[in-house]
């Protein structure tokens, strides 16, 4: 991880500024839309230029927070009031997150990262002005989850409330980023996919998994994606009108399939994995994605979710990525090493702490 996180999260909040007025502030059919005398680049067989590195970290929430009630766009004033609380969330705790703790202390050990590691700030509210990610249904939430994905969900929450009863207790509200989580550490498949390497999944969106490179062919779409220690990933997506893969055939990434529709890159992705797992989908997940570019420095990235036996209808999001320096190389390929080499001895570490734990009893 560089400091290329904090660098970009200014440098897109600088973008929704002074390029803003390429975009309509509050879109009436419900989408980034580009101006009305503004064309899209094209690659040299004809196709829109969607090549470079983007940046799609949000801070937007998936979900319309509930005070926001049938609210789907905001005003400036509510955005500034967003940004500002971010800045000050970011410098939470006794002293802020990029002053250290006294040298020695379990704060000052367990406080792993500081503020550069952070999310950017603003980038998105600014360029979409939505309160929500989610766009339809209307209302800016999810759909309700079907009664089997309701029982597994409530079967997950039970058994990770036993999980942190029978293990150390939670850590210290001072520390600003803590290491130790106080999740049980009993077997190697229990612990969380980004600990264990396992690399992406998508939908790939916000936090560690901000940043993509997206190169195309006349036949070929390629991305990678950049996800901080937890490794990348690679997608090959051909658009050349072929069929899915047979559906025995399952990867991790799914099987992706793409054409064009205008001006738009529509991508229709399946056969996913029983282990790859979205907000609780696997083998069942379906998602169309679409990219648009809207202006010189944005693209419109409108994932649509479909898993009938996990919510009662489709769902869609829309995303705001922007354009970075390319001639920077300001994305590199993941190699994941932490969990590799150290959760033996997280497992290791947990087992000494439950003996000492019985001992002392």
């Amino acid at each position: 991880m560089t400091n290329r996180s904090l660098a970009l999260g200014a440098a897109g909040t600088l973008a929704a500024v002074i390029l803003g007025v390429l975009l309509v502030s509050a879109p009436t059919a419900g989408q980034l839309m580009p101006a009305a005398d503004w064309e899209p680049p094209r690659t040299p067989w004809g196709d829109p230029d969607l090549q470079g590195i983007w940046d799609s970290k949000s801070t937007t929430p998936l979900e319309r927070p509930a005070h926001y009630a049938d609210q789907e766009f905001l005003t400036d004033e509510e955005i500034a009031a967003l940004e500002d609380a971010e800045v000050r969330e970011a410098s939470r705790g006794p002293q802020g997150r990029d002053v250290r703790a006294e040298p020695g202390t379990e704060a000052d050990v367990e406080g792993a990262y500081n503020n550069i590691f952070s999310t950017g700030l603003g980038t998105h509210y600014s360029r979409t002005k939505r309160s929500s990610l989610v766009t339809d249904p209307p209302d800016g939430r999810l759909p309700p989850l079907t009664a089997e994905a309701e029982a597994q969900r409530a079967a997950r929450a039970r058994d990770a409330t036993a999980a942190r009863a029978a293990s150390a207790p939670r850590p210290r509200a001072d520390v600003p980023y803590p290491v130790d989580t106080g999740r049980a550490y009993d077997n190697p498949e229990e612990v969380r996919i980004i600990e264990r390497c396992l690399g992406v999944t998508i939908p790939c969106t916000g936090g560690l998994c901000g940043f993509s490179r997206l190169v195309q062919g006349p036949d070929w779409v390629g991305i990678y994606y950049e996800q901080g220690h937890g490794g990348g990933g690679y997608r090959s997506i051909p658009l050349d009108g072929r069929p899915h893969l047979p559906s025995h055939i399952r990867q991790w990434l799914g099987d992706s399939v793409g054409h064009w529709e205008g001006d738009t890159l529509v991508v229709d992705t399946t056969n996913f994995t029983g282990q790859t797992s979205y907000m609780g989908s696997a083998e069942h997940l379906h998602l169309i994605e679409r990219f648009t570019r809207v202006a010189p420095d944005l693209l419109r990235y409108e994932i649509t979710v479909e898993d009938p036996t996990v919510w009662t209808r489709p769902w869609t999001m829309e995303l705001a990525p922007t354009l970075q320096d390319s001639m920077q190389n300001l994305i590199f390929e993941a190699a994941c090493h932490e969990g590799n080499y150290s959760l033996t001895a997280m497992l290791a570490g947990a087992r000494i702490a439950e003996a000492a734990d019985a001992g002392a009893r």
